[in-house]
């Protein structure tokens, strides 16, 4: 049974008391995250390269006006 920790003391580490979390809770936050952060990274995969490719475009404009 997968249990959690929660502080009620503030900095107290060792008097931490453990509460339970069912099944179904522990899964759903999983789930949760686990469909979260592949989004998240295909968005900063997808805006990498958007950025990358308007960087070489606006590079090559900036060394035309350099070099007049």
């Amino acid at each position: 049974l997968p249990c959690a920790y929660h502080n009620t003391q503030g900095s107290s580490q060792s008097e931490t008391p453990l509460i339970p979390i069912d099944d179904k809770k522990f899964f759903d936050i999983i789930m949760r995250y686990s469909l979260k952060i592949p989004r998240l990274v295909q968005y900063f995969v997808v805006l990498g390269k958007s950025i990358f490719l308007h960087f070489r475009s606006i590079s090559n404009k900036l060394k035309k006006v350099v070099s007049i």
